[in-house]
């Protein structure tokens, strides 16, 4: 198989950003609401173990879809990676000691065969490796702007629509990440210290930073199934559009296979909409969990 490394890495990745995400939200939830938004938030939760169990999760998880990307598309690894939702829904109803139902079952098989056809039908090629700074700066001046106004109109919120703000602007963020971090691993590949006095390594920090920041206050802000969904369709839908647009990465768009496309991202978001409009889901994460089964992991 052509990519069968980097589809390997980036499921490795889905799975460590699944674990992150459940883990770190339920860490969020006993930290003040005026310390959103803010360093002050990040710093109060490096001081607790669960979170830096997810910390340790997501680590990895980057780690695994750099991997992943320096050896695959983003239009191939991103659709792959935001899979996540499919194993985070899981994974919290276990930590409550629930059972999935159908509903819940019908959601992740929708995400699941939903990517899985979409990636079949658009078989995404490798494009170019160093486009030009003209290309970049149309891509992600639009994106980023979009995302501080998520950011704004998040801040001036509480509760659900704050979440759901917050999800948009980290999903905007991380789509961004991707294509940088792809970008960034051709320059590693090539020559590191040309890579440590590059744009590309020091704007990759920076929207990880930001990224992380806007996405803990989005978990902090409510349940992960207020904020995951915007998430799952923006980060990988940046993701596509910056990587056919900068880096070159063609997708098939046949009319017949552009049916298939729109039919299962449709199935897709079907599934990312039954998971996280679940009476379950929603119910888990409105309680608290025990406070042993927070300290253990």
């Amino acid at each position: 198989m052509r990519f069968g490394p980097s589809i390997l890495a980036a499921l490795g990745a889905a799975v460590s950003f699944a674990f992150a995400a459940v883990l770190q939200q339920e860490s969020t939830q006993s930290v003040s609401d005026d310390k959103s938004l803010s360093l002050g938030l990040l710093t109060e939760l490096l001081r607790r173990r669960q979170w830096l169990a997810g910390g340790a999760c997501m680590l990895t998880g980057f780690g695994l879809q750099a991997l992943a990307l320096a050896y695959g598309p983003v239009a191939l690894v991103q659709p792959i990676v935001v899979t996540e939702l499919a194993f985070a829904i899981p994974l919290g109803i276990l930590r409550r000691h629930r059972r999935a139902g159908r509903r819940e079952w019908a959601g992740i098989a929708c995400v699941l065969v939903g990517v899985s056809v979409f990636l079949l039908a658009a078989s995404p090629g490798s494009g170019i490796q160093e486009p030009d700074q003209g290309s970049w700066l149309a891509s992600l001046v639009p994106v980023g702007a979009v995302a501080l106004a998520a950011v704004v109109a998040g801040a001036a919120r509480r509760g659900p629509h704050r979440a759901m703000f917050l999800g948009a602007a980290a999903g905007l963020s991380f789509g961004v990440l991707s294509v940088l971090t792809k970008a960034l691993t051709h320059l590693l590949s090539i020559d590191v210290a040309r890579a440590f006095v590059s744009w590309q390594i020091y704007a990759t920090i920076a929207v990880g930073i930001v990224g992380l920041i806007v996405s803990q206050s989005a978990y902090q802000a409510g349940p992960l199934a207020y904020s995951m969904p915007f998430v799952g369709v923006l980060e990988p839908l940046v993701a596509v559009i910056i990587g056919d647009t900068v880096l070159g990465e063609q997708v098939r768009l046949s009319p017949s296979l552009f049916a298939f496309e729109i039919l299962a991202a449709a199935i897709a978001c079907a599934g990312i909409m039954l998971l996280t409009t679940s009476p379950m889901v929603l119910s888990i994460y409105e309680e608290r969990p025990p406070i042993e089964d927070r300290l253990a992991f």
